[in-house]
C-alpha cells in the first residue's frame, strides 16, 4: 500500500522498516552506548581522584619523612640533655659540689641534712637542707654559682638573720636546695645485643 506519493512515493513497509530502524538504534543506545558513556566518565573521575589521592600521598610521605627527621633530632637533643643530668647514684657527688661551692664562696657550712629522694613524675628529687654563715652577699654569690654549675636544682626556701645588736656583719643562713635527679641507669640485660 502507498502511503504518500509526493515528494517521493512511501510504501507502508517502508514506514515499518524505518520505525524499526529506529527501535535498533534506540536499543543500540541505550544498551550499548550509554553505558560506555557511564562508564568513561567514571573512569575519568577515578582517574582524577587517584592523581589527586597519589599527590596528597606523596605530600604526607614527605611530611612524615620531615617530621621523622625532626623526631631523630629532637631524641638526639633529650639523649644528649640525659646524658647531663645528675643520676640518682651521683647524689654524694652533687652535695660535695654544693659543699664546695659554699666554701669558695666564703660561707661557713654548719649542717648539710640531705633529705630521702622522693619520685616525682619521672624524675626523682632531693631536697637538702643547709645551714651556715656568712655575709648576703657571699650567699647570693654561692647561689649564683649553683645555678651557673647545676641547672637541675631549684631554691625552695632561704632565711637571712642577723641580731641587730651583732657588730659581726655575718648573717645566720637556712636554705634548702632542691636537686632533681633521674633514676640510676639499669646495667645493660645479659644476652642482648648482636
Amino acid at each position: 500500500m502507498i502511503v504518500c506519493k509526493k515528494p517521493c512515493t512511501l510504501y507502508d513497509a517502508d514506514l515499518l522498516g524505518g520505525a524499526g530502524l529506529l527501535v535498533l538504534a534506540l536499543a543500540a543506545w541505550f544498551v550499548v552506548l550509554a553505558p560506555w558513556q557511564r562508564m568513561w566518565h567514571d573512569y575519568r573521575r577515578l582517574v582524577a581522584a587517584r592523581s589527586a589521592a597519589e599527590s596528597q600521598l606523596r605530600d604526607q610521605v614527605q611530611d612524615v619523612e620531615r617530621f621523622e627527621q625532626g623526631l631523630a633530632q629532637l631524641e638526639e637533643v633529650v639523649a644528649s640533655e640525659a646524658a647531663k643530668a645528675p643520676r640518682v647514684d651521683a647524689l654524694s657527688r652533687l652535695l660535695q659540689g654544693v659543699t664546695d661551692a659554699a666554701l669558695s664562696s666564703q660561707l661557713e657550712l654548719l649542717s648539710v641534712s640531705p633529705q630521702p629522694t622522693v619520685a616525682s613524675g619521672a624524675y626523682l628529687v632531693s631536697d637538702v637542707r643547709l645551714g651556715g654563715r656568712g655575709s648576703s652577699r657571699d650567699f647570693v654569690r654561692f647561689l649564683d654559682r649553683l645555678a651557673r654549675e647545676n641547672p637541675h636544682q631549684s631554691l625552695e626556701a632561704c632565711s637571712i638573720t642577723r641580731s641587730p645588736q651583732s657588730a659581726d656583719a655575718r648573717c645566720d643562713l637556712t636554705w634548702s636546695l632542691r636537686l632533681y635527679l633521674l633514676p640510676a641507669e639499669a646495667p645493660p640485660a645479659k644476652g642482648a645485643g648482636g
